[in-house]
């Protein structure tokens, strides 16, 4: 294979969600901590994946563009915001 973008389709996505999550999390799935250079390598690998297979890219991931997505501040709050809740501000006596 020429180059990491030909590693990254052909990797499988249950090997690209180990690999997030090993750089997420900056351990392998057995606990052993990744290296400096392991964690660059595995970085660029998901990155590569991303730009290939992401269709729906999350937050601040690579999208198939190949560019970072980003949602703007007001998806952000309708995707985390409570549903139950209608107030922007809680106040709280003490």
């Amino acid at each position: 294979m020429a180059n990491i973008n030909e590693y990254a389709k052909n990797i499988t996505p249950a090997l690209y969600q180990k690999l997030a999550t090993a750089v997420e999390t900056g351990k392998w799935l057995d606990g052993a901590p990744l290296s400096e250079e392991q964690k660059a390598h595995s970085l660029q690998l998901v990155m590569a994946y991303q730009k290939e297979f992401n269709i729906e890219p999350d937050h601040f991931t690579i999208a198939q563009n190949g560019e970072i997505f980003m949602e703007s501040k007001k998806v952000l709050r309708q995707q985390f915001a409570d549903p139950d809740d209608n107030s922007e501000v809680h106040l709280i006596n003490l």
